[in-house]
């Protein structure tokens, strides 16, 4: 009995990790194949929010003029997916640390299953640990940026500006001086 626990436990570890992966490549092999299924996502999404009303009230104007093309949805960044990868990850591993711990005090299980359940999350809590001091230490070095970029531009704004003088306009016409070396004594460089 507590083999099939134990094999049951690797399934769903497996499953929490694979899913979501299998997924998200499948989706995305699907939008390469398809590129205008979302401009189509959009365009249901448009579409829905104006039979409930959330555009507004249309006129008949409105049909006869050529709409313009929907804005592209833009791609979650991949700080934002950063983020919710760390979250599934996370409860993922609580439920199955609590899935583990609570298969050991119901007696169905021996006290060890729960380790590898335990050694995992508090692995994955270290290294959210280690990902928080560098998310940290780069904002940190952000902001220095910034402020040196600021500093910059002060500098740049307080820093003396060139005078701009103005020429005389040549009343419409254009008056080329041609230099002649050997007219008026003018002599050339080096003569």
């Amino acid at each position: 009995m507590s083999s099939t626990l134990l094999y049951l436990a690797i399934v769903a570890v497996w499953a929490v990790v694979l899913v979501p992966m299998w997924l998200r490549r499948d989706a995305s092999r699907a939008l390469a194949r398809h590129p205008d299924l979302a401009d189509e996502l959009v365009m249901d999404e448009l579409e829905e929010a104006e039979e409930t009303g959330a555009e507004g009230h249309e006129t008949a104007e409105d049909f006869t003029e050529p709409r313009p093309a929907p804005p592209r949805r833009r791609r979650r960044s991949s700080r934002a997916a950063v983020i919710a990868r760390r979250r599934r990850r996370t409860f993922g591993l609580t439920l199955l640390l609590l899935g583990s711990t609570v298969l050991v005090a119901l007696r169905q299980a021996p006290w060890w299953t729960a380790l590898p359940a335990a050694f995992l999350f508090l692995a994955h809590l270290a290294l959210l640990r280690a990902a928080a001091r560098i998310d940290a230490s780069r904002r940190r070095e952000r902001a220095r940026a910034r402020a040196a970029a600021a500093a910059r531009r002060a500098a740049e704004e307080t820093a003396p500006r060139a005078e701009v003088i103005e020429l005389p306009p040549t009343a419409g016409r254009v008056v080329r001086e041609v230099f002649d070396q050997y007219a008026d004594d003018r002599r050339a460089v080096g003569d």
